[in-house]
């Protein structure tokens, strides 16, 4: 579940005037609850830019260090002589942790799949969203921090820098009728 004190940090970090953030609530650090980290990002999506949220969320993601990511790394590390097409297929095809199928696609872009469940019914992947009896709706701000986690993974195993241009779809965005598609610019 994504903090608020290091989300305020990023914000920070990102130029955020203090004028803003002086307008946030933010939840209390110490809660585990991911209802007023819902209400927070209903906060961001209302004083920032759809660029800002996106930009500050997908610094959040989880699972960044230590052993859930050497194995993006070990395979960003045996492929680093190849293409990035080349690279995107034997990623889609190997047996990695924490891999997400994902395509390249004809504008430059990388499209990024996740998902739990099947389609038309997909589960949200966020550990703090499953303890919800109900998640509802929720906006696709939210996301973005499952996307810097993806990121992180994908620009490990893929040798680029990524930037999460979108949030494309999602099961919190969508009662469950899609799965999450994160749409990222490769940067060069």
């Amino acid at each position: 579940m994504p903090n608020a004190m290091k989300i305020k940090k990023t914000m920070m970090e990102q130029g955020v005037s203090e004028k803003i953030l002086s307008k946030f609530e933010f939840p209390d650090p110490k809660g585990n609850r991911p209802e007023p980290l819902i209400a927070f990002v209903n906060q961001m999506d209302e004083l920032l830019s759809p660029e800002q949220c996106l930009s500050i969320m997908e610094e959040q993601g989880c699972c960044k260090t230590g052993k859930n990511d050497a194995p993006s790394r070990a395979f960003g590390r045996e492929h680093a002589g190849k293409t990035l097409e080349e690279k995107v297929g034997l990623y889609n095809e190997a047996n990695i942790p924490y891999k997400v199928p994902c395509r390249l696609n004809d504008d430059g872009t990388l499209s990024v799949y996740w998902g739990a469940g099947q389609a038309g019914n997909y589960k949200c992947v966020c550990a703090a969203i499953k303890k919800l009896p109900d998640p509802g709706n929720i906006s696709r701000t939210y996301c973005g921090c499952c996307g810097g986690h993806v990121r992180h993974n994908l620009q490990n195993a893929l040798n680029v820098g990524l930037r999460l241009k979108e949030v494309v779809s999602s099961p919190i965005s969508s009662d469950g009728k899609e799965r999450c598609e994160f749409l990222f610019e490769i940067l060069k």
